[in-house]
């Protein structure tokens, strides 16, 4: 009976997570950058972040996730390769060159349903510290702009 117990909660556990995953999946499949969450988000001097519904909701996106990579070359160029199919169709609000590399850019993209925002944002520090963040929801980018540079007492 133990046994019967631990399978059943062991299925609902599982039953529960899958549609979170599933939505995760889904909100950037039609994106080149998912590629590069799914080739460097489990390797050495990358942090990667994804969000749980619960703190999202807090800021009316549906999905926010980044990746952190420190000083890789190769990596840097197969994101900028991404990038550069993604922003097509997209809103550039804002891109940074520096010896014809993109070093800066913050994209609107297509929602892929009514009232959606996607938005990718990418950064290269002065370190090569390269930092790649997608961003889904209801908020606009100037509310995207609010959260992001407005400092708030802790």
């Amino acid at each position: 009976m133990k046994h019967v117990k631990y399978v059943l909660a062991l299925l609902l556990a599982v039953y529960c997570w899958l549609p979170e995953q599933a939505a995760a999946i889904e909100a950037q499949k039609d994106l080149k950058i998912q590629e590069v969450f799914r080739r460097y988000g489990k390797k050495k001097n990358v942090t990667m972040v994804e969000l749980s519904n619960e703190m999202v909701e807090t800021f009316s996106m549906t999905h926010y996730k980044s990746i952190t990579i420190k000083d890789d070359r190769a990596a840097l160029q197969f994101i900028r390769l991404c990038l550069d199919e993604d922003q097509r169709g997209a809103r550039k609000i804002k891109e940074v060159t520096d010896d014809g590399g993109l070093i800066s850019a913050y994209y609107q993209l297509p929602g892929n349903k009514e009232d959606l925002n996607r938005f990718i944002l990418f950064k290269v520090s002065r370190k090569g510290v390269i930092t790649l963040v997608y961003i889904e929801g209801e908020l606009d980018s100037d509310d995207l702009i609010t959260i992001l540079f407005t400092k708030k007492d802790l």
